[in-house]
């Protein structure tokens, strides 16, 4: 089985040593412009012979990359959101079927608007895998058909373990993903109806979780998917929150607050010249360079639900935690294996088989295959319990 892997930064390398490790049959061919990036995500695989690498700048298409998407059984992007729509159409036109890691809610519902042509086309789209929204909201759906649910909050973080500095953070993922996060407008499910919620608003302190320490959770945008829209008919309550250090929240609502983060172009005159500019980028590339990780972080989720087992009230939390451990962080072993997984089920290597059509995550897999296949790779820190 064959998968293609647009991307080779490191959450793809994870991706491809999951597919690579845990089934005898795969073969994974990463597709990047940058050599650099292809030796990197090639290096990081200990079954090197089923590794191949094409140098393509994918931003453009072109018969090159289509040859590419017909010869596999699913693409998988791990580029920046901004081109998962292009490849989006470009896979279905091929006839393949395809995931992502997400990251952004109005691209997230452009692909989900291409149902109908994925069910022409007989393929299935899955975006928004990875950490969070895909593997927390798809252990939020423990429960479901057991239950009835009344509400399901979701929260993940994913941190460094020694932290340092105000800000208390390392960058574990793109910061252009992270900054959408914190300033995008946030969905949430309330009394029935789907309502927006600002960015980094209803701040709240959680003491209880499987790490040692009190931290704070606050709304941001993107990690609760497709799930108000789903569960607000439904009359369930639905929210996603992130998990930070103390203080962290406060620090960038501050830079927020005095423009670090405006995206309306400036002029900067220099000597005798003018200089464009937009002081998100510049934010970006310096959070980017100053914020950089030790590659020792952990990733602590917690799928809070609440609803009624007939008459009786109940209410159980799937925790998980997890460490940086060998190649690859936390970050890259809970987003790299668990896209894998969606990836490895769309081209129909496990029992379960998903009609064409598009889809987020927790429309289409099982919370107990995905831990399972997690536990196999060595994600093993789940904690499932009824309060």
């Amino acid at each position: 089985m064959r998968f293609l892997i647009v991307g080779a930064g490191r959450q793809a390398g994870a991706c491809g040593a999951f597919l690579l490790e845990q089934f005898s049959d795969t073969t994974v061919c990463f597709v990047d412009r940058e050599e650099r990036c292809l030796h990197v995500a090639a290096g990081l695989q200990k079954e090197s012979s089923r590794v191949s690498c094409e140098q393509l700048d994918v931003s453009s298409g072109g018969r090159e990359l289509t040859k590419l998407m017909t010869e596999c059984a699913c693409v998988i992007s791990c580029v920046p959101y901004f081109l998962n729509v292009p490849l989006t159409k470009a896979a279905i036109n091929a006839g393949v079927s395809f995931c992502d890691m997400g990251g952004n809610v109005g691209t997230v519902r452009e692909q989900l608007a291409m149902a109908d042509a994925c069910r022409s086309a007989g393929v299935s789209v899955v975006p928004d895998c990875g950490v969070a929204p895909g593997l927390l909201s798809v252990l939020a759906e423990y429960w479901q058909g057991e239950w009835k649910y009344e509400s399901v909050k979701l929260y993940c973080g994913g941190l460094p373990q020694n932290p340092t500095g105000m800000l208390k953070y390392a960058m574990t993922f793109s910061v252009h993903g992270l900054l959408n996060e914190y300033l995008d407008d946030c969905e949430v499910s309330r009394g029935g109806e789907v309502e927006i919620v600002k960015g980094m608003s209803e701040v709240e302190l959680i003491s209880d979780l499987p790490v040692q320490g009190e931290f704070e959770a606050f709304a941001t945008s993107g990690g609760a998917s497709l799930g108000p829209h789903v569960y607000a008919p439904l009359g369930v309550d639905y929210s996603y929150k992130t998990i930070r250090y103390p203080g962290h929240r406060d620090m960038i609502c501050a830079m927020w607050d005095v423009g670090f983060f405006d995206t309306d172009e400036r002029e900067l005159a220099i000597s005798d010249r003018s200089v464009s500019w937009r002081p998100r980028e510049i934010a970006a590339q310096i959070m980017t360079e100053r914020l950089k990780s030790d590659g020792k972080d952990l990733i602590v989720a917690r799928a809070e639900v609440k609803g009624r087992r007939g008459e009786e009230a109940v209410e159980g939390r799937v925790d998980l935690v997890d460490y940086a451990v060998d190649r690859f962080t936390a970050m890259e072993r809970t987003t790299g294996f668990s896209t894998a997984i969606t990836a490895a089920a769309l081209a129909n290597m496990y029992e379960c088989r998903i009609a064409p059509g598009a889809y987020v995550p927790f429309q289409i897999m099982d919370s107990r295959l995905m831990m399972d296949e997690l536990g196999r790779a060595g994600v093993t820190g789940f904690s499932v319990r009824e309060l």
